[in-house]
């Protein structure tokens, strides 16, 4: 294959390989997780994007919340909400902000990105004030979900589940006669 396009906004161009020829040249075998693994695994996703959903809301209720500021030698240099809005003081040559997400997911990421930016200290209650400002008491703090509230994720990740997996994986590939390789 040379060229793979989609209808999203991501394109791959240039030379790709697909799965079975990587099959093929790595003497790997393709196998089909057993239904009970992916019906566990929908399951965590579907917990999971619930969780996010419900902390989404919240930062969308309240996006004027502070989530975060990045102090460096006493002074602000940025700050995130909760909605994942980013505000800086000073110009980050360079900097460029994820734009996918919403909500915390997103001001976690751009906190993460600011932070590789900008050194400095992360804080995120008893904010400073900012330039311009004598007190920080119009700053309201992060609209944090408590996490009890939050639906629960009941399903095992894909973490506890790696044995399983490996198990099946071992298995076909004994099934298709290529040797497990041994540990170490």
């Amino acid at each position: 294959m040379s060229r793979i396009e989609s209808s999203n906004s991501f394109r791959v161009q240039g030379e790709t390989t697909s799965i079975g020829q990587l099959v093929e040249q790595k003497k790997m075998v393709a196998f089909k997780l057993p239904e009970h693994l992916q019906a566990e695994l929908a399951l965590h996703d579907q917990q999971v994007e619930a969780r996010l959903a419900a902390n989404q809301a919240a930062a969308a209720a309240n996006p004027d919340k502070v989530f975060a500021q990045i102090v460096q030698n006493g002074q602000v240099v940025a700050m995130v909400y909760d909605s994942g809005t980013a505000v800086t003081q000073q110009n980050i040559p360079g900097l460029k902000l994820t734009e996918d997400f919403a909500g915390r997911s997103l001001a976690d990421r751009r906190l993460a990105e600011l932070m590789r930016a900008v050194p400095g200290t992360v804080i995120y209650d008893n904010f400073l004030p900012l330039p311009g400002q004598t007190s920080a008491s119009d700053i309201k703090s992060s609209s944090s979900v408590d996490q009890s509230l939050l639906p629960k994720v009941t399903a095992r990740g894909l973490g506890d589940m790696t044995a399983e997996i490996a198990a099946a994986r071992d298995a076909a590939m004994l099934a298709a006669g290529i040797p497990l390789k041994k540990a170490g």
